[in-house]
């Protein structure tokens, strides 16, 4: 049972290997072919959907094919897909009807959890604790502190605030370490630095700054996180009345809290401490464009309930946090955690055996500096091609991460990510990039036939 309290940080401050070249070149994103026709099919299709093939999917479901697909599996099938598709309110009543028709035990906790993920999106936290506790009756291993995080919720809307359409521009922090930093107030209080995190599933603050802040915690929730430079790391919950990006305010924020060493990042000698992150299930609520040649961040409030996604959706929804769809060496497609708070972008072992691109290729060991001091000596590879939308960037060598769990085939991080203006949409679910001197040509353009920025 993967655990939904996941932090997915990677913050990397050094690299101490003296074979690791961080030569990269940037091109126009080509494939060497596209997917075949007919990928997904009724034998098939829950292993094309762990694959990352999720508008295939959706496309086959809906098609005839899916007519042949016994009541009860395509509900379930469907209801996933539409889950990690970002369209919460319309995987809830697929998964509750293959809830009720399952016949296994295993698929009946399996579709529980389902559901309670798309509750917990949805912000109905009531919702989805009954969920997670029909999923603990039925075998799943979950948190009771994670429980009772989400009935502590109460009635009070999650994230009121500033109007849909509330706009904000802000300077951020950006370099040592490489990831994105922005000043907040929490509770009317200044805080430090606040990471920007995808990565991360939930906005997260350290022990002493919940209490500076004035944090409301909840008693006796404790559940655990897990960032990618070490195990697990104990981590309570709590309330913030107010947070305040900008101009934008958010009301009824949940936070988990970590002990202060864990959002301390580099090494003895040259620690970078911050106050916490904002983390996707907050992050959701805006579209977002990052701007790191210009440090700035511009984003844009969303409506409180609406169904997200498009045709050119290449982010999607998978354990907790947001997935990109990418190419490998320009074969498609793969599933990356989209992670700003990561310096380094990143393989994984199990996405390397995925892409049959590696075999025989030497892995050098190599240690990074991460999360809370922490060293890991992890390998790498060369000469691999990463694809994102209309761009690829071509890296010398790259970190293999040995451990895929919850970052599926590899991470896309500020390496990627910080050659670029970033958009990351996630009322489409999209990540666009663009080159900085081309959007603000594009922007230029636009503005003289009054069709002005939607940020």
């Amino acid at each position: 049972m993967r655990r939904p309290t996941r932090a997915g940080i990677l913050l990397a401050a050094g690299i101490a290997a003296c074979t690791f070249s961080r030569e990269i070149s940037v091109h126009p994103h080509q494939l060497l072919k596209p997917l075949p026709s007919g990928l997904v099919n009724s034998f098939n299709m829950e292993e094309q959907l762990k694959r990352g093939m999720i508008p295939e999917v959706l496309e086959f479901l809906a098609g005839p094919g899916g007519r042949t697909v016994d009541s009860t599996r395509g509900a379930r099938v469907a209801g996933r897909a539409l889950l990690e598709r970002g369209d919460f309110a319309g995987a809830l009543p697929l998964l509750e009807r293959a809830h009720a028709e399952e016949g296994r035990q295993q698929d009946r906790a399996e579709t529980a959890w389902a559901a309670a993920q798309a509750c917990y999106w949805l912000g109905s936290f009531e919702q989805s604790a009954r969920w997670v506790r029909t999923a603990r009756a039925e075998g799943l291993v979950i948190p009771e502190g994670w429980v009772a995080f989400l009935e502590s919720a109460g009635a009070e809307r999650l994230y009121g605030g500033s109007k849909e359409g509330t706009r904000l521009v802000l300077k951020m922090e950006f370099g040592r370490p490489r990831i994105p930093r922005l000043l907040v107030r929490l509770n009317d209080r200044e805080t430090d630095a606040m990471v920007l995190d995808t990565g991360a599933s939930l906005s997260l603050l350290t022990e002493s700054a919940a209490t500076r802040l004035g944090v409301t915690r909840v008693e006796g929730a404790t559940a655990s996180a897990t960032g990618l430079h070490r195990g697990e790391i104990p981590m309570g919950f709590g309330w913030a009345k107010t947070v305040k990006i900008g101009e934008l305010t958010l009301e009824h924020v949940p936070f988990g809290i970590l002990p202060d060493d864990a959002l301390t990042f580099g090494t003895s000698t040259t620690p970078y401490r911050f106050d916490g992150v904002l983390g996707v299930h907050l992050l959701k609520e805006l579209d977002w464009l990052v701007s790191y040649e210009s440090r700035q961040v511009r984003a844009v409030r969303l409506p409180h309930a609406f169904r997200r996604g498009s045709r050119e959706q290449n982010v999607f929804f998978r354990r907790l946090k947001p997935m990109v769809r990418t190419s490998m060496n320009q074969e498609p497609w793969f599933l990356f955690l989209l992670d700003t708070g990561s310096e380094p972008t990143m393989l994984t072992r199990s996405g390397i055996q995925r892409a049959h691109l590696f075999h025989g290729e030497a892995s050098y060991p190599m240690t990074l500096e991460g999360i809370g001091q922490s060293r890991v000596s992890w390998g790498k590879v060369s000469k691999v091609t990463v694809g994102v939308e209309k761009y690829m960037v071509r890296y010398a060598d790259i970190i293999v991460k040995e451990e895929g769990e919850g970052i599926e085939d590899g991470v896309v991080g500020s390496s990627f990510l910080g050659n670029f203006d970033v958009t990351i949409r996630f009322s489409t679910m999209t990540l666009s990039l663009e080159r900085p001197v081309d959007r603000r040509l594009r922007e230029e353009a636009e503005a003289k036939e009054g069709r002005p920025s939607p940020f």
